[in-house]
């Protein structure tokens, strides 16, 4: 079973995915314009950083030490981009989410 995908889409993508739906129709539009543009920026930065860190040999992946789903888009597996794609909009709406929760009690 591969892990690794489940943990990330479990952690990442559906808590993003209900901040998206949910929550971020309720912020202005430049923020939400931020919100995108940051996200995008992100995933160009992450791509380039997965690729060079694979090929300096900063991490590497093993099927004897995790199981993965096989799918690889060049030297990485999907599984990364699943990491890397999730995070920052999930680390995003964490930001916003408590930014507006202490706002309205400031």
């Amino acid at each position: 079973m591969p892990v690794y995908l489940i943990l990330y889409l479990t952690l990442f993508w559906v808590p993003a995915a209900l901040f998206v739906l949910l929550g971020l129709g309720a912020c202005a539009p430049a923020t939400r314009r931020a919100f995108w543009a940051a996200s995008a920026a992100m995933a160009v930065v992450s791509v380039v950083m997965e690729y060079l860190f694979l090929k300096f040999d900063v991490w590497f992946f093993s099927e004897k030490i995790d199981r993965l789903l096989g799918l690889w888009i060049g030297s990485a597996p999907v599984e990364e981009f699943v990491f890397w794609f999730g995070a920052t909009p999930f680390c995003l709406a964490v930001y916003l989410s408590y930014r507006r929760l202490f706002k309205k009690n400031a």
